[in-house]
């Protein structure tokens, strides 16, 4: 019996005994076996995984002013495993945030909000929001100085919004407004209600994704000079073993960088809320709310000015949640939709500016001329070369010299695939690498249940084995694609 016999009948039995192959999951087309079709699919994991460690922080939890703070660090200090247990939790909500936008901004580029999926766009912006929701309220839940002050600058950015509206948001998030009903109120909407509601949306879009099923390719009138299709790449694949192989894969890739991390970076908490100490410290929201509030710094939206901004942000909010009924064309590559790439590409030269601003001027005003050096500038920049740009291929496409345009990106396609793959390939191997003696000396030297570590490293390097099978495939398969179109 070889080991192909042996793993085939192993997965027969499992799948004899559970059913895997009859459920409603459709096969999916070979294509869609690449990391960018599940940024969507890792945020969800990540979603769980932080519900698993949720549940084991809420065993020793107090929702009360006066014992959030110090229920906290019992976790960190006395729990075994406890500090590791808040960071991972820490790092998946930071994790969650940052592939929601990757899935968010992949799918803007490529197209996805298109007939017959706008209301999957609609439903995915939704768990977007919830998810910014969910990031939101368990921020304020350990009650330090930095998370309480900035929760009640929120809050007060909310008395900004038109009435109704603004009243119902503030009695929603705080109630009455005492401290101890606006943590009961996080805490309800963080553990119980945000949660609830992601996975009814969730249910609603896979039972869209069903119907629909996974978004095509990126193609144009040049696609089939442009790539190199194997035969087998739009053969649909069942889900049972290989997708279901191919996402454990990346899940344990996934667990291991954030373990890693979590070693690498435990997590230290600024002191305990009170109003003394508050005024010693300038609130500032996490990262990934700071673009906003930089905006908000502005000179020109102070004073009266913020209801114009928070009106330009809903505004700016709206476009992007209708955008699959403003965007009607047919058209999904980007090559050939110059005028919404251009206006993405700024919109995340931005986003990253604003945040990175934000973290190194917290609390200070921004001028008007600052404003524009920083921001304006830079959307003019993008705008002058992406028109050259496209001037450029318009010509290119046009001319006699089609082809050769073709082969310049039949070749920057499979160069640019092989670079972006060994640059992330290299970068995370560096991090399991090196983290492997920090993981031994700072978790399982510095804890009480040593079978728990050996667990945990045991799957930091399964992890890492299995990652180093994913690199030999992907290199051995990027450099046949290079051959292949060198020959």
């Amino acid at each position: 019996m070889n080991k192909r016999d042996w793993f085939s009948k192993l997965v027969d039995w499992v799948d004899d005994r559970f059913g895997f192959t009859n459920t409603i999951l459709r096969p999916v087309p070979r294509y869609s076996l690449n990391p960018v079709y599940w940024l969507g699919a890792l945020a969800f994991l990540a979603f769980l995984l932080q519900g698993l460690t949720g549940m084991m922080m809420l065993q020793y939890y107090v929702p009360t002013p006066e014992g959030a703070y110090d229920s906290t660090m019992k976790i960190i200090d006395t729990v075994p495993y406890g500090r590791l247990v808040e960071s991972f939790h820490l790092y998946m909500a930071y994790a969650m945030v940052f592939l929601a936008f990757l899935h968010f901004v992949r799918g803007y580029f490529v197209g996805v909000y298109k007939r017959p999926r706008e209301l999957m766009w609609i439903v995915g912006m939704l768990m977007g929001f919830v998810t910014l929701g969910l990031a939101f309220t368990g921020y304020l839940l350990p009650w330090t100085v930095i998370s309480k002050s900035a929760t009640d600058v929120s809050i007060g950015l909310v008395g900004n919004i038109p009435e109704p509206l603004s009243g119902w948001i503030k009695y929603l998030l705080s109630g009455a407004g005492s401290d101890e009903e606006l943590l009961a109120r996080f805490f309800a909407l963080h553990v119980v209600i945000l949660p609830a509601v992601l996975i009814i949306l969730l249910a609603l879009k896979m039972h869209m994704f069903e119907v629909h099923g996974v978004s095509e390719p990126l193609s144009n009138r040049f696609m089939k000079d442009m790539i190199d299709y194997r035969e087998d790449a739009l053969k649909p694949v069942k889900w049972f073993p290989e997708v279901f192989m191919y996402f454990t894969t990346l899940s344990l890739i996934f667990l291991g960088v954030m373990f890693s991390i979590s070693a690498l970076f435990p997590i230290e908490m600024p002191p305990q809320y009170s109003p003394e100490i508050a005024a010693m410290y300038t609130p500032q929201p996490e990262w990934y709310f700071l673009w906003m509030y930089q905006i908000l710094k502005i000179e020109v939206f102070e004073g009266e000015g913020v209801k114009v901004a928070l009106g330009l942000l809903g505004l700016l909010v709206l476009v992007i949640i209708i955008l699959p009924f403003i965007d009607r064309s047919s058209v999904k590559h980007p090559i050939e939709r110059p005028i919404t790439t251009t206006l993405g590409i700024i919109g995340v030269v931005e986003l990253i500016i604003l945040t990175i601003w934000g973290a190194i001027t917290p609390g200070q005003t921004i001028k008007n001329e600052e404003a524009f050096l920083f921001l304006v500038l830079p959307a003019i920049i993008i705008s002058v070369i992406s028109y050259f740009v496209y001037k450029r291929i318009s010509a290119l496409k046009q001319g006699k010299v089609v082809m050769l345009y073709e082969k310049f990106l039949k070749h920057s396609y499979d160069y640019l695939n092989f670079l972006i793959s060994s640059l992330i390939i290299s970068v995370l191997s560096g991090i399991i690498s090196c983290s492997t003696a920090l993981f031994i000396q700072r978790v399982v030297m510095n804890q009480l249940s040593l079978l728990s570590s050996t667990l945990l490293f045991l799957l930091l390097i399964s992890s890492s084995i299995t990652m180093l099978h994913v690199i030999r495939n992907e290199l051995i398969n990027s450099g046949f694609r290079i051959l292949e179109v060198k020959r």
